[in-house]
């Protein structure tokens, strides 16, 4: 069941970690540490420079979901909600994308991929942050039909690309993307260690049916 059909309730168990390092340097949550050099946003955050940490809080439930932490994993900056980014070739080491900005506004980040991968992530913006990024981006933001203002707003399958005159074409949430090479700027990540102590996200996986 993709994440487009469901309803995702997030919570924060009082257990260590879930990431079991595996026979590559992959952990099981697929953790990268990307390093910022200057300020940057995410779907209803910015940012500072420094290490933080990009992972999937929760694989065996969903890959449609990231955690974003510091650097050390002691803090958490926010869950936010993606749909699949396909390239044509994997990516070579784990990589950002940012959107175009004006000089001296922070970028945007649009997607990321893990080391080896063609699928990776694209976040979806709330509408009003989407409307001022998407003035610069030539390649559309990935926002909500609907008004939204917060990141758990994203939490939907009724998602639109938003262009840089403010048109808005239907996503097909639950198809398969079409290959496209990533534009925009890119940062260069690495595997983040298997020896960092996150605490486990819990994700409760409802059908959108019975949802409230």
């Amino acid at each position: 069941m993709s994440r487009n059909r469901i309803c995702i309730a997030v919570g924060i168990a009082l257990v260590a970690s879930v990431a079991a390092a595996p026979t590559s340097a992959q952990t099981f949550d697929e953790r990268i540490v990307f390093t910022f050099s200057g300020p940057f946003e995410l779907p209803g955050v910015a940012l500072a420079p420094g290490k933080y940490i990009f992972r999937l809080p929760d694989p065996t439930s969903t890959h449609n979901v990231v955690q974003v932490l510091s650097g050390d994993g002691t803090k958490s900056y926010g869950i936010f909600f993606t749909l699949p980014a396909l390239r044509p070739d994997p990516a070579p080491q784990p990589e950002i994308r940012f959107m175009e900005t004006p000089a001296g506004t922070p970028p945007a980040v649009r997607a990321y991929w893990d080391q080896g991968s063609t699928l990776g992530h694209e976040f979806i913006y709330p509408k009003e942050q989407a409307r001022r990024l998407a003035k610069t981006s030539n390649q559309g933001v990935l926002t909500t039909a609907a008004q939204t203002t917060t990141t758990d707003q994203t939490n939907t399958s009724n998602v639109v690309r938003l262009s840089s005159e403010g048109n808005e074409t239907k996503v097909d949430a639950d198809s398969k993307p079409a290959p496209a090479a990533p534009a925009g700027t890119p940062l260069q990540g690495a595997a983040a260690p298997a020896s960092i102590d996150i605490p486990r996200v819990v994700i409760v996986v409802v059908p959108a049916a019975t949802s409230r």
